[in-house]
């Protein structure tokens, strides 16, 4: 409701600014947009210029126009009331919950695996290798060898000539004349130019600095370092090993073998028959009636049985049996020795020892010092250059000129002649003899011999095992753990909320001047526009009122 009343006065607020520019001018003949300058003029014929008229009549464009009576148009200022939303904050106080953790001790009890060990007497087979002497039979297969005849097929290569024709090439030389190009060397003087560098000499003076050495006795003083050497007395430390007798303890680790019982765990295979269901599928015979002809009929089907069958399950049983075991310890025994211990004696010796220490002395001598002295002087030498001189000479130059020339050649073809000659040629001839074969054959022969056969005898023995178990004892302990408590609290909370303020404001509303509108102020032709209210209220002429208000249509129907 809010809504359409906040619409209504936006409405109105835009009428009456439509209405305050009516007063300037009338709107011409199919013109948008101008204010004519009088109200009084005529608004049925229509204006010159374009725009919103104060008559509608004759308008094709829409706008929005007042009434079209005679009398004129007053604007008076309404108040109105209306409602707006606004954000405002307060403060509320809340209550939140929040969780608080302590810690809280408690005892509690708990179960702990104590391991016990118990010596037990366990029995156990043990399985032994005896060896004894079986006897026993075989089969030996003994060669027997037999002269025998057989009859065999000898090959024999036999000689014989055999006359035969081939072909031999033989060769035939006839001399036939052939041209042929010879080529020879001849050779000739043919002049050339050569440059030649020849050497020219000239004596030129040059001077040059001549280093001589010359010796001379320069005088020095240098020190020597003399011996002197001094008998003096002095101790020395001599060491001298002696060997005695210390005697001493130690431990040896003897070992001690005892026989202990032991209980041995062992497993043994017990059959046990288990019974168990077997599926079995098997077809049967079996008569139906045929849906298609309704004779009966014997149908093979399949049908799954359960079947009940027997198995040998071997299950390990857990057997106990006592057994010797030798234990071997180790038991510490002290022993008592004697060992030889070198050890070491200082002795004071005074002995005379030649010191001898070094002295310094200053003596004065002379040496030969050579000295570099130099000397400029003048020498002539000859300085050799060379010249490019050019000179004549003759080389001698080969050619080669070709020359034809003919010459007898001998040119050997062969020829193909048959000669017969005569070749041996070996013949294979077969020839059946007899001769004598030694024919080995086996015969089985019976024998018997001893044999060393290894059986393995169980035995039953005692032993001692020691066999841990565990035994559940129930023990009490404190432990610490954390415990959450719910804590309400109140705390100020600032929330924002929106609230409906009244309000008013002016609106300029159109008063008519009493007249009825003309007949045809709102044409039908018109593309749609809002007019000014000219009437009352309660009349044509008003806001909401029939053809002449503003939302009425004051059309021709």
């Amino acid at each position: 409701m809010t809504k359409l009343l906040q619409g209504a006065l936006a409405l109105v607020v835009v009428v009456g600014a439509v209405s305050t520019a009516a007063g300037h001018g009338g709107k011409s003949h199919g013109g948008r947009g101008a204010v004519a300058s009088s109200a009084a003029a005529d608004c049925c014929s229509g204006g010159t210029s374009g725009g919103i008229s104060s008559a509608p009549a004759g308008t094709s464009a829409g706008g929005m126009g007042v009434d079209c009576g005679t009398g004129g148009v007053s604007y008076v200022d309404q108040v109105m009331a209306g409602y707006r939303t606004e954000t405002r904050s307060r403060t509320v106080n809340q209550t939140v919950s929040r969780l608080v953790t302590r810690e809280v001790s408690e005892p509690y009890s708990y179960t702990e695996n104590v391991p016990v060990t118990v010596a037990e007497k366990q029995t156990r087979t043990v399985y032994r290798t005896v060896s004894k002497q079986v006897p026993y039979t075989y089969t030996v297969q003994v060669p027997v060898t037999t002269p025998t005849k057989q009859t065999r097929t000898v090959y024999n290569t036999v000689s014989k000539q055999v006359p035969y024709s081939y072909n031999e090439t033989v060769p035939v030389t006839v001399a036939q004349k052939q041209t042929r190009t010879v080529y020879r060397t001849v050779s000739k003087q043919v002049p050339y130019t050569y440059h030649e560098s020849v050497p020219v000499t000239t004596a030129e003076k040059s001077s040059r600095t001549v280093y001589r050495t010359v010796s001379k006795q320069v005088p020095y003083t240098y020190n020597e370092c003399v011996p002197v050497t001094v008998a003096k007395q002095q101790m020395r430390t001599v060491y001298s090993t002696v060997a005695k007798q210390v005697p001493y303890s130690y431990n040896v680790s003897v070992p001690v073998t005892t026989i202990r019982k032991q209980t041995q765990t062992y497993s043994v295979c017990v059959p046990e028959t288990v019974a168990y269901t077997v599926n079995v599928r098997r077809t049967i015979q079996v008569t139906e009636c045929d849906p298609c002809t309704g004779q009966p009929r014997t149908v093979c089907k399949t049908v799954c049985e359960p079947q009940t069958c027997t198995k040998t399950v071997n299950r390990r049983q857990i057997a106990t049996r006592e057994i010797d075991v030798p234990v071997t310890t180790y038991q510490c025994q002290t022993q008592t020795g004697v060992r030889t211990v070198n050890e070491t004696v200082a002795s004071q010796i005074a002995e005379m020892v030649n010191v001898t220490s070094y002295q310094t002395v200053t003596k004065t001598a002379s040496r030969t010092v050579c000295e570099t002295v130099p000397s400029v002087e003048e020498f002539v030498q000859n300085v050799t250059r060379y010249q490019s001189v050019a000179r004549q000479g003759m080389n001698t130059v080969t050619e080669c000129v070709p020359s034809t020339e003919e010459y007898v050649a001998n040119v050997t073809t062969y020829q193909t002649v048959t000669r017969t000659a005569t070749r041996t040629v070996a013949e294979v001839v077969a020839s059946t003899e007899e001769y004598t074969v030694n024919m080995t054959s086996y015969q089985s022969k019976t024998e018997t011999a001893m044999q060393t056969v290894n059986e393995v005898v169980p035995s039953t023995e005692e032993y001692t095992v020691n066999v841990t178990r565990y035994q559940a004892v129930t023990k009490t302990a404190t432990r610490t753990r954390l415990v959450s408590d719910t804590v309400t609290e109140v705390v100020p909370t600032t929330e924002n909320y929106t609230e409906q303020v009244p309000y008013t404001y002016t609106v300029r509303v159109a008063l008519g001047g009493g007249s009825a509108p003309a007949a045809g102020c709102f044409d039908a032709g018109s593309t749609g526009g809002y007019a000014a209210a000219t009437g009352s209220a309660s009349g044509r002429g008003g806001l909401f009122g029939g053809r002449g208000g503003l939302f009425g249509k004051c059309g021709h129907k």
